[in-house]
């Protein structure tokens, strides 16, 4: 049977305000010793598939530094304590980061960002009724145009350029909504 870990020691080694690096000592249930093993702490995330009335995926345009790389996807980002509910956020960066806001959100699906070595879940949301009557408020570092795609042509998932895995899972979950709900899906 697999058993977790035993946290032997734990240090934070790195913090600032957008993530947190723990180092800690660990034995097996066989008894190996791995040091350190380091674990990214971070905040949730959530992704919103938001949908016009016209069947119309919202996406954002924008420069990611760590892929090096333009990319198209869906919006999303941290989800504040402030917010206290993850709706919230989802809708706020929703807002944020294309100026548009949604009549209904539903939570779709929920996954770890990287299990490996993250703690951190994304909480996926399909958005209803996106209308860009909301403000944008970008983050100093963010250049974002929105994008309109039919979502038939989004869940087709063969747009060219890179693709993100939290976007694909984000498709995922917006599928499953869909298979269950046949009569809600864009046309």
């Amino acid at each position: 049977m697999i058993r977790p870990w035993k946290i032997l020691s734990s240090q934070q080694t790195f913090r600032d305000d957008w993530l947190s690096i723990r180092s800690d000592r660990c034995q097996t249930a066989a008894g190996r010793i791995i040091e350190p093993f380091h674990v990214i702490e971070a905040q949730t995330w959530t992704n919103i598939v938001a949908l016009t009335e016209g069947g119309d995926v919202v996406l954002i345009e924008e420069y990611r530094h760590g892929a090096g790389q333009v990319t198209l996807g869906v919006p999303g980002g941290v989800c504040d304590a402030e917010d206290g509910e993850f709706s919230v956020s989802a809708a706020r960066e929703l807002e944020e980061e294309t100026g548009y806001l949604c009549d209904t959100l539903i939570e779709t699906g929920r996954a770890f960002a990287n299990w490996a070595n993250q703690d951190n879940e994304i909480i996926y949301f399909l958005g209803f009724g996106a209308k860009p009557t909301g403000t944008v408020n970008l983050d100093p570092n963010e250049e974002i145009e929105v994008r309109l795609q039919p979502y038939s042509d989004f869940a087709d998932y063969s747009f060219d350029g890179p693709k993100h895995t939290h976007h694909a899972a984000a498709l995922f979950f917006a599928e499953r909504y869909f298979n269950r709900h046949p009569d809600q899906r864009p046309k």
